[in-house]
C-alpha cells in the first residue's frame, strides 16, 4: 500500500487533518525546538518517534524515509502492516481494521511517550485515572467524513479531536492544578506565608517528558496598587531535577515581601516556559487581595 501525505487524508477528514495540522505532532519533526536540541537531526534515535513509519512494531520505531516533514502523522498511528486502522471498523473508500482496545489505551501514546507512559501506568491509587486520550484528544460527536457523498452517508457518532495539545485541557482553574494561598500574615510594613500547589488530576508529573526542555515555573507576585509588580519569586519545577510535582502531591512554597503600603494583591501562575522563556503558557493561577 503506497503511504500517502497527510493532507490527502485531509480530502475526506477534513475537520481531523485541520486539527493534526496545527498540533505538536505535526510540527514535531519541523519544530525549531526539535531542530535545535537535535543539533540539525544530528541525534538520530531521535528521529523514529519524531517521523515514525509507524507504532505498530515490537521494536524500536523506525524514521520514515518519506513525508518526514509531516512529523507524526496519519499513517504512524493508523497504518498496521499495510492495512488501515482505527477504533472501529468503517465501509469507505478504504477498509478499516478495528482495533477498539488499543486505540483507547495509554499503551498507545506510550510506544512513543515512554517516561510519561511508564510514570502512568505506576499510579494504581487512582479510580478514576485518566487515559492518554482522555486528556490529550477530547470527545466529541461530529462526522468522521465532510467530503461528498460520504458525508451524507454516514451520521454522527462519538469521536476524538485530535490536538494532542496540553494547552486545549488544563484551563486556568483548580481541576487539574490547584493553587491555595495559606498561612498568611500581614503587617504594616510586609506580608510572608506559603503557596500550596496540588497536583489534583493530572495522572503523571508536571512537568513530565523524556527528552527536551521541560520546565514548570511557579511564580509568586506582590502587585501594587497600579497592577505592576512590585515583589517577585519563582521556583523551577524539572523532571531531571526531581522537582516535578507527581500525581496528587502536594507541596509548599514559603514567600515574604517588603510592603510599601498596606493595600496590595498576591498573584501565583504555574507557568510552562521554554529554555529562552519566550514561550510562557499559563497552567494555573490563583488571586489573593487583601
Amino acid at each position: 500500500m503506497k503511504s500517502p501525505e497527510a493532507e490527502k487524508c485531509g480530502d475526506c477528514h477534513i475537520d481531523i487533518y485541520h486539527e493534526w495540522k496545527d498540533s505538536p505532532h505535526a510540527g514535531s519533526y519541523t519544530s525549531n525546538a526539535f531542530r535545535e536540541q537535535t543539533f540539525d537531526y544530528s541525534f538520530t534515535f531521535c528521529l523514529g518517534c519524531h517521523a515514525p513509519e509507524t507504532i505498530f512494531t515490537d521494536a524500536s520505531i523506525d524514521p520514515r524515509n518519506i513525508n518526514v516533514e509531516e512529523g507524526v502523522n496519519c499513517n504512524a498511528c493508523h497504518l498496521n502492516d499495510c492495512t488501515l486502522a482505527g477504533p472501529t471498523p468503517a465501509r469507505a473508500p478504504h477498509p478499516v481494521t478495528g482495533m477498539n482496545m488499543f486505540y483507547k489505551a495509554s499503551e498507545l501514546c506510550g510506544k512513543c511517550h515512554v517516561g510519561t507512559y511508564n510514570v502512568w501506568k505506576e499510579i494504581k491509587d487512582a479510580e478514576d485515572k485518566k487515559t492518554c486520550q482522555d486528556c490529550h484528544m477530547p470527545e466529541i460527536v461530529r462526522k468522521l467524513i465532510q467530503d461528498e457523498p460520504w458525508q451524507k452517508i454516514y451520521p454522527k457518532r462519538e469521536g476524538k479531536q485530535h490536538l494532542f495539545s496540553f494547552q486545549e485541557l488544563i484551563p486556568v482553574d483548580e481541576h487539574m492544578l490547584s493553587l491555595c494561598f495559606t498561612k498568611i500574615v500581614q503587617t504594616e510594613d510586609a506580608i510572608e506565608g506559603a503557596l500550596e500547589i496540588t497536583n489534583t488530576g493530572i495522572p503523571h508529573s508536571v512537568p513530565t517528558g523524556d527528552y527536551g526542555y521541560r520546565e514548570v515555573l511557579v511564580t509568586i507576585e506582590l502587585l501594587n496598587k497600579t497592577g505592576h509588580v512590585a515583589g517577585y519569586r519563582e521556583t523551577s519545577l524539572f523532571v531531571e531535577l526531581k522537582t516535578a510535582l507527581h500525581y496528587k502531591e502536594k507541596r509548599m512554597i514559603p514567600f515574604h515581601f517588603t510592603l510599601k503600603d498596606n493595600v496590595c494583591t498576591l498573584r501565583a501562575r504555574m507557568i510552562r516556559t521554554s529554555l529562552n522563556r519566550d514561550i510562557s503558557i499559563v497552567l494555573a493561577e490563583k488571586i489573593y487581595s487583601h
